[in-house]
């Protein structure tokens, strides 16, 4: 059996890069999370195999978001959920029906687009990567164009949505995304993908990355820029409510931009992975409704990995403790029903993910 060395061993709460101030940024942990840290020291790195008949110590990291982000703490849960060291309690006495030998990992990315390049590079085996970044990878389209595509990448499921946020401070000045003119303004983490459909966004509203001064943050840096005034807005995609606006208000008072009708349906026809939504009222501190475009996230892999591997991955994935987990930790989101998370799009469904869908689905 082929070995490789281990992969890293997460710190929960670190990502990889720049660190967000510590007193702004809550630690996501989980109660498996501490007991991995300590076992992937020593572990030695088997490769994943459901061909084994009592399988070893068996790693599957998943790629994930920035820290703030709520792509991170979903994978921790994920992570959480699926794994099952050896040692564990069985699910039917108290334990996390995980698929047995394995541990998951959840690692900080800056983005879907380093994910996707890690899949493809044979780095990661799995990563959760906003719909549209799956999209083009399969396609060879969009930031794809001109580097390797990934006509192999296939689905395990689909999962929160995530929605677009244009944040300025309340006394800016700044009330539509045509005043942005001229100003200072973070699209996203480089990698983030989230570049095309902001620089659409702008054209729709009569500018262009020309008529702005573009910089290329992640959430939490960029709400601490635009607190000292640094930077003037700043956009993200995320789950609402995102961590790091939620601690922007203890220290700044914020607004967010909508976007008009008009301009969520004409991004809905250049994207076909978009559809038209609202930031709820409340969901952030006496901020009301507030229109937007939102996208779904996607857990991916590579078409070779193993069909039992994945149908028991999974199972796991849609055990109730997966989504306890994410609830728990998660105020204000929801993890998705087996009925939301059936994969559905361009990209096909990994063999062994249909495989449990199809079982789900004939019971």
């Amino acid at each position: 059996m082929t070995r490789e060395k281990p992969p890293s061993p997460v710190i929960f709460g670190q990502s990889q890069g720049s660190q967000h101030k510590a007193t702004r940024r809550r630690i996501l942990t989980t109660g498996l999370g501490g007991a991995m840290a300590g076992l992937l020291l020593p572990a030695p790195f088997t490769a994943l195999s459901a061909q084994e008949e009592r399988p070893s110590l068996s790693f599957f990291r998943i790629g994930t978001g920035p820290s703030a982000e709520s792509l991170y703490s979903l994978g921790t849960a994920i992570s959480a959920g699926i794994s099952r060291p050896p040692g564990s309690s069985p699910c039917d006495v108290g334990g996390i029906c995980g698929v047995p030998g394995l541990i998951a990992v959840a690692q900080t990315r800056a983005g879907s687009i380093p994910n996707i390049r890690d899949i493809r590079d044979g780095v990661l085996e799995s990563a959760l990567v906003h719909a549209d970044m799956a999209y083009w990878a399969f396609t060879g389209g969009g930031p794809f164009a001109d580097e390797a595509s990934v006509p192999d990448l296939r689905v395990i499921a689909d999962l929160i949505p995530v929605s677009l946020h244009i944040v300025v401070r309340a006394d800016s000045g700044i009330n539509s995304i045509r005043d942005l003119k001229g100003r200072t303004i973070s699209l996203g983490a480089r990698g983030a993908g989230t570049v095309t459909i902001v620089n659409t966004l702008l054209r729709l509203n009569g500018l262009d990355l020309q008529d702005i001064e573009p910089v290329y943050l992640r959430p939490g840096p960029a709400a601490d820029h635009l607190i000292t005034g640094v930077i003037d807005a700043f956009f993200e995609m995320g789950a609402a409510p995102i961590e790091a606006i939620s601690e922007l208000q203890q220290e700044e008072t914020i607004k967010l931009l909508p976007i008009d009708g008009a301009a969520q349906q004409t991004l809905k026809g250049f994207f076909p992975f978009l559809s038209v939504g609202t930031i709820p009222s409340q969901v952030y501190r006496k901020i009301e409704e507030v229109t937007t475009v939102k996208l779904g996230v996607k857990w991916v892999v590579k078409e070779k990995m193993d069909a039992v591997l994945i149908q028991n991955i999974t199972r796991a994935l849609w055990q109730s403790s997966t989504a306890d987990l994410f609830n728990h930790n998660n105020p204000g989101l929801t993890f998705p029903t087996i009925e939301e998370g059936r994969p559905k799009g361009r990209v096909p469904v990994h063999p062994g993910a249909q495989a449990y869908y199809d079982t789900v689905h004939s019971s």
